[in-house]
């Protein structure tokens, strides 16, 4: 996978102090901010990189939430940043597109 940008706090991607959502939507693009260790009430992963096939898979509360959330900004572009570990930097990795599934948001990343 390509990383485009290493080392960034979350407040420098969203440009907002004290921002608590995990995406923000602009004019151009969204900005979806993922902790890649983060679970559910459920204890499972809400979101998932696959690293071997340069793939991430993005889950919303329920699929109807992902699903309304990719059809309202399915036409900007995605920009994936990805904290891997417990710190508070992130990582932005290219994508190539994104689309909705039966898993819920996949990311196909360069």
């Amino acid at each position: 996978m390509k990383v485009l940008q290493r080392g960034l706090k979350k407040e420098d991607i969203v440009k907002i102090k004290r921002y608590n959502k995990w995406h923000i939507v602009t004019d151009n693009d969204v900005r979806m901010l993922v902790n890649e260790t983060s679970n559910t009430d459920n204890d499972d992963n809400s979101n998932k990189v696959d690293w071997k096939n340069n793939k991430a898979y993005i889950f919303m509360d329920s699929f109807e939430s992902s699903k309304k959330f990719y059809e309202k900004n399915k036409e900007l572009e995605l920009k994936l940043y990805i904290k891997a570990d417990i710190g508070t930097l992130y990582n932005e990795y290219k994508v190539n597109d994104w689309s909705l599934t039966e898993r819920g948001i996949e990311v196909d990343l360069a």
